[in-house]
């Protein structure tokens, strides 16, 4: 005990282990495009794949899933998600051009309805080719996007509120709708606010503008690259369909919480251009990109390529920003910082040579003169690397009489046109350009390689292809991208040389085949598997042998059981006999011999045996009260060609007692947090220390109104009313007696064993019949003081509860 408890006395130590597991920590998530704001596509905490085991005999397509259209967008990964009434899984987000949303099991078809946890339908998709929108080329048939546009930027999920947020374009009679939904990861539902219509205007005289205003007009504008989140705030990006005008590029924010638009959160790449003063293509300036995101920086600036439009910014007053790149800072309001834009920028204008067709790379830091760098290419095949402190020397942000750009390096005709997002890793950048190999440039002391470092063998049809690193730190590097075709084809490269194309989804005949090929999708990797989007389809990639992980990050079991049971599960595979090792490992609260015994061991699967295996871990009584300890689990050394899945680790509370029991429950993995649930914390604020509600059965997560203790007066004797936890068999109550405040005696004494036991004559004790469910059971316990206080001279009498 640290203290007196005022008013309510308690002197139980009840020391709780920590039930914190790091082993979920441990597992990738993709929440966003290309894996992180800077776009990079790095994964590297692949501890599974590797250019060994990644090839035509250990690795390939394990299942695939159906879905109702094409997948664009690239899909999302989640890990440990609890799922109303379906437990715990990895899930995987896959969006449709059908405009629909689904939740995969990420590792087994078995979960769910075979695979599927939930399944949104955000309304009726644009079917194409259609004469209301996309009508400049192709005689009036927009045929970009086939057979029906809905979904088509990757959405973007903020874990904290478990949100998915998507933009889903609709047909509605005669109309067309962009809106923007909020979805919970859990079951699909929509979050509060959910749905909200686009409804944006900005100030300009520009064409489509009425009473000087700019609308983005739904119809006209396509939202293809990736939506991204910055500090709270949601930015969805528009283009055009297939250059068809009056449109814009346009960039608006939405609060994440609310989704309310953000007024001071919007950007128009050419609002005030005019036909008359620019011609029949006034305006343009879309933000394409090839489906890639926005990058941000370490102070939340936005950066983008702007592709064909109007360019006027060096100009006194200018607003266009056609074919540039453009720096944007978040701070109080969207705003121009900085921009660049090639020297040549109204030859790409005239040609339909958009900077903006490519996406870009916002670098990590780097050493040499400029440790802050982007990267990005568009039709042209420029390479251009930029300094994001300052985009340009001297600020000479457009320079028409030059023939060079005034940037730290612009790379020529060494790749052919960018529709795609490069990868950056270990200091190389991989290309995946269109009509042309999977190419790799160093980065040394901030400057590019001047020519390729290595390059593939096979070359991408349009639009390229963009690359997806996984690799674990530096090491077992692989480059993985999709490359257009009917079928599609997953090929994975040696990310240190690139000529090595160790597997692709051909080789092996149809066991591994793809659907048709998509525009612009990624393959995504996350914790041993690979999962590629198509036509109709989702499919999902691993090594045959599978992996073998921990089936939960915590288990629990009381002391008094004796023996903790752990289970192993084995998933993705199941080709080969496998085997893993097992072990208690050190680090955790328990004690060995004390509160349990140290084991370790094999576990076997058979080939073809997908079973759940498990071992024991032998408990022992040595605990304190209600102390929990933990003792933490660690698988290791696979063999046969299984890897360990992201649950390597884990952990095994060992419940002490009824009140390491009722703590476990109320305060779950906080059990042990001394701030939160220790004996003499209140977390709640209500005045009852945790202690005393366990004591008294109250919520200690829950302001207590009713303190669950009171006195009355029974003709001329006190009575003291409370509520005793029936589970509480590790406290005794002792109710007390005073006439001074100072001097205190027992009346009644309560424990497990002997029940109520009187300590003055004449003081007596009633119970109910109990009420609720344990650990929070009590009964309703009235002691009654036989003293008559309303005897003359009696003077004043006091009654209390104690826990000794």
């Amino acid at each position: 005990m640290k203290g007196p408890i005022p008013t309510l006395v308690a002197n139980c130590l009840l020391g709780f282990g920590l039930l914190v597991s790091t082993s979920a920590l441990a597992q990738v998530n993709v929440l966003t495009y290309h894996n992180d704001n800077g776009r990079t596509g790095q994964n590297l905490n692949e501890t599974i794949l590797t250019p060994a085991n990644v090839n035509q005999a250990t690795f390939g397509k394990l299942f695939s899933y159906p879905v109702d259209g094409h997948v664009y967008a690239q899909p999302l990964y989640v890990s440990h998600v609890a799922i109303p009434g379906q437990g715990t899984h990895n899930i995987l987000f896959i969006a449709t051009q059908h405009d629909s949303v689904y939740a995969f099991d990420a590792d087994s078809t078995t979960a769910g309805t075979n695979g599927l946890l939930w399944k949104v339908s955000l309304g009726t998709s644009a079917v194409t080719p259609n004469a209301d929108f996309g009508t400049r080329y192709n005689s009036g048939a927009y045929l970009d996007i086939t057979p029906e546009v809905g979904i088509t930027g990757t959405p973007a999920i903020d874990l904290a509120t478990g949100t998915l947020y998507v933009d889903a374009f609709t047909h509605e009679g005669a109309s067309y709708f962009h809106r923007i939904h909020a979805l919970n990861i859990t079951n699909g539902t929509e979050q509060a606010n959910s749905p909200v219509l686009v409804n944006v205007s900005v100030n300009g005289t520009g064409v489509g503008s009425v009473g000087g205003k700019v609308p983005l007009t739904h119809k006209q504008h396509l939202q293809r690259s990736a939506l991204t989140l910055v500090n709270g705030i949601l930015y969805v990006v528009y283009a055009g369909y297939a250059d068809t005008n009056p449109y814009h590029g346009w960039v608006v924010g939405f609060d994440a919480g609310t989704l309310q638009q953000l007024t001071n959160q919007v950007f128009n790449t050419t609002p005030n251009s005019t036909t008359a003063g620019a011609g029949a293509n006034a305006g343009e300036g879309g933000i394409w990109m090839g489906d890639g995101g926005m990058g941000v920086d370490a102070n939340n600036n936005l950066y983008f390529m702007v592709g064909n439009g109007v360019f006027n910014a060096n100009t006194a007053g200018g607003t266009e920003y056609g074919d540039s790149f453009v720096k944007l800072s978040t701070s109080n309001q969207l705003a121009v910082a900085d921009y660049f834009t090639p020297y040549n920028q109204a030859t790409l204008a005239v040609n339909d040579t958009d900077l903006g067709s490519g996406g870009l790379v916002v670098l990590p830091d780097q050493p040499g003169i400029f440790p802050h760098l982007m990267v990005g290419a568009g039709k042209e095949g420029k390479i251009y690397l930029v300094n994001r402190d300052q985009l340009t020397t001297g600020n000479i942000h457009y320079d028409a009489a030059a023939s060079t750009d005034h940037v730290v390096q612009v790379l020529t005709g060494q790749i052919t046109r960018s529709a795609s997002t490069p990868a950056y890793f270990n200091g190389r950048l991989y290309y995946g350009g269109w009509a042309d190999r999977l190419k790799a440039f160093s980065l040394v002391n901030g400057l590019l390689s001047t020519t390729p470092v290595s390059a593939g063998t096979r070359t991408n049809a349009f639009p390229g292809s963009t690359p997806s690193v996984s690799a674990n730190g530096t090491s077992n590097g692989i480059i993985w991208t999709l490359s257009m075709g009917s079928p599609a084809v997953l090929v994975a490269n040696n990310a240190t040389n690139l000529a090595s194309e160790i597997y692709n989804s051909n080789l092996a005949g149809t066991r591994d085949r793809l659907a048709n090929s998509v525009k612009f999708n990624v393959p995504t990797v996350a914790n041993g598997k690979v999962y590629a989007g198509a036509q109709y389809a989702v499919s999902v990639f691993g090594t045959f042998a599978g992996t073998v992980a921990f089936n939960s990050p915590t288990y629990s079991a009381p002391a008094s059981n004796g023996v903790a049971t752990i289970t192993v599960t084995r998933t993705g595979g199941t080709q080969g006999a496998v085997q893993v090792a097992y072990a208690t490992a050190p680090g955790g609260t328990a004690v060995t011999g004390v509160n349990y015994v140290a084991t370790s061991g094999v576990l076997n699967w058979a080939t073809g045996d997908a079973t759940s295996k498990s071992f024991t871990v032998t408990l022992l009584n040595g605990h304190l009260g209600g102390t929990n300890t933990t003792v933490n689990l660690a698988l290791s050394s696979p063999s046969g060609g299984a890897g360990v899945g992201g649950q390597s680790t884990a952990s095994l509370s060992i419940i002490g007692g009824p009140s390491g029991a009722w703590r476990l429950a109320h305060f779950g993995t906080n059990a042990s947090n001394a701030p939160i649930a220790g004996d003499l914390a209140d977390p709640d604020g209500d005045g009852l220390v945790n202690l005393l509600e366990y004591a008294l059965a109250a919520d200690p997560g829950t302001f207590n109104t009713n303190r669950s203790l009171t006195g009355a007066l029974a003709g001329n004797r006190l009575m003291l009313q409370f509520h005793r936890n029936t589970s509480a068999t590790d406290l005794t109550y002792v109710v007390e007696a005073s006439n001074n405040l100072q001097t205190w005696a027992a009346l009644m004494t309560y424990t497990a064993g002997a029940g109520w036991v009187a300590n003055a004559a004449g003081a007596t004790v009633s119970e109910s019949a109990p009420v609720g469910v344990s650990p929070d059971q009590y009964v309703n316990v009235t002691i009654t003081d036989p003293t008559d206080v309303g005897a003359p001279g009696s003077g004043s009498r006091f009654l209390r509860l104690h826990l000794p």
